[in-house]
């Protein structure tokens, strides 16, 4: 799969995702602000190929980051995050971005545009395993009433990660997961584990029987209290990992 490189000036909210995305389907990623002085002035190294900026206050100024993206990025593909009117996004397309996405596009959309403007026959998404994984992992907890507005969230999605990659990790999961994954997001151990804990105690209450039952098993001895972070993160690393052994064996 061909790695393409992404400068990611935006402060949208699906940032959060796709960066992490992009990553974990191989491609280089750098975010930076919009609004900073330093925008366009990266490392020599760092030509992107493509570029994902937010609209700006005013018409002129949206279109002056435009025209500097793509004069500085030395023609990136520029994808714009606008919530103007169609006449406005006519007229960003016609003086430099190649697409007008509105301001709050998931971060699949935002991919599948890349996809098109980069003209690659190999989907910048083409799961690789780690992005198997993400896409399994984050399906699953949100299946589980995990949403992306529990802090708990992002923490669980690596930790699963981590554990299926390496299931004897799932031993020290205090030990080394947590701290590995404290670094990862710049937090202590300890606030790991309680997002962790969190995310589980308020989720699971409105969590249906029938989705506890297909992750969790119905002898599960889980299903009468919440489980523990160590019983949630096992069983739920284990099945993904099951799914994924059947499905390549079957293949």
């Amino acid at each position: 799969m061909q790695s393409y490189k992404f400068l990611l000036p935006t402060k949208s909210l699906m940032k959060n995702e796709l960066p992490d995305r992009l990553t974990y389907s191989g491609q280089c990623v750098k975010i930076t602000d919009p609004q900073a002085e330093e925008l366009y002035k990266y490392e020599e190294s760092f030509i992107p190929d493509a570029a994902v900026i937010d609209e700006q206050l005013t018409v002129k100024e949206t279109v002056r980051l435009i025209e500097s993206s793509k004069e500085k990025s030395k023609g990136a593909k520029i994808i714009l995050l606008s919530s103007s009117s169609e006449n406005d996004r006519s007229k960003y397309l016609s003086l430099g971005a190649d697409a007008v996405l509105p301001a709050n596009a998931d971060a699949s959309m935002v991919i599948h545009s890349l996809e098109s403007l980069l003209g690659t026959g190999n989907s910048i998404s083409t799961l690789s395993y780690e992005a198997e994984l993400y896409e399994r992992v984050s399906h699953a907890l949100c299946e589980l009433g995990i949403t992306p507005n529990y802090c708990g969230y992002r923490y669980l999605r690596d930790i699963l990660i981590m554990v299926i990659s390496e299931p004897d990790t799932v031993r020290r999961i205090s030990k080394t997961i947590y701290p590995k994954v404290a670094r990862m997001h710049s937090a202590r151990p300890a606030c790991i584990e309680r997002g962790v804990r969190t995310a589980i105690s308020r989720s699971w209450p409105k969590v249906h029987t029938d989705i506890k039952v297909k992750y969790f098993g119905i002898h599960s001895p889980a299903l009468s209290r919440c489980p523990t972070n160590s019983e949630y993160i096992f069983i739920i690393a284990e099945r993904i990992l099951r799914e994924i052994r059947l499905e390549r064996k079957i293949s």
